[in-house]
């Protein structure tokens, strides 16, 4: 007797096991288009995210991406610039801190400049160690933001020089152009 009941109380066990309920991480997704993922914070055109560290792409530490007019985001890889949706560049970078420019005209100009960049290298070859202000078919993150606000909006974020190389996204952090509109974790 007392095996069976030991045998029906380790049936019910395991079939309470069975029926509980199952964690499930949500997927981020963007329920209004003129918003980002999980928040109120609305899109716009030249706002700069930023990521301490990429997942799939870049697999270096910090990453800058530039929101253009269409609401796509585009940054540098190694396979070249590529432009994603708010939703896939959220899923592919960690926890990102979003900045936008004082005066949306400058993030219209920038994201206008990062337009013609975009059409004109698609295939940029990634080169970290190449001038900020020189040869725009070569590029990495920092640099396409850099250029586009300089050359789209006459904006040097960092008033860093034009031959400036490896400049890391936390330099163009410039506060006297941008603030820091929120987050996405």
């Amino acid at each position: 007797m007392k095996k069976v009941s030991f045998f029906l109380s380790m049936l019910a066990g395991f079939l309470i096991f069975l029926s509980r309920p199952k964690k499930v991480l949500a997927p981020i997704t963007q329920q209004h288009q003129g918003l980002y993922p999980g928040t109120e914070i609305e899109i716009e055109a030249g706002d700069l995210l930023f990521s301490p560290i990429g997942k799939s792409e870049s697999k270096y530490v910090g990453h800058v991406g530039i929101l253009d007019t269409n609401h796509k985001v585009t940054h540098s890889v190694p396979s070249g610039l590529i432009q994603d949706s708010v939703e896939n560049y959220c899923k592919k970078f960690g926890s990102i801190t979003i900045y936008a420019p004082r005066r949306p005209e400058h993030g219209l100009k920038a994201a206008s400049y990062l337009k013609n960049l975009y059409n004109k290298f698609p295939k940029a070859d990634y080169k970290v160690f190449s001038s900020l202000a020189y040869s725009e078919g070569k590029q990495y993150c920092t640099k396409i933001v850099w250029l586009s606000y300089k050359k789209g909006a006459g904006i040097n974020l960092g008033s860093l020089p034009d031959y400036a190389k490896a400049v890391h996204p936390r330099f163009i952090r410039d506060l006297s152009f941008l603030y820091k509109k929120g987050a996405i974790n």
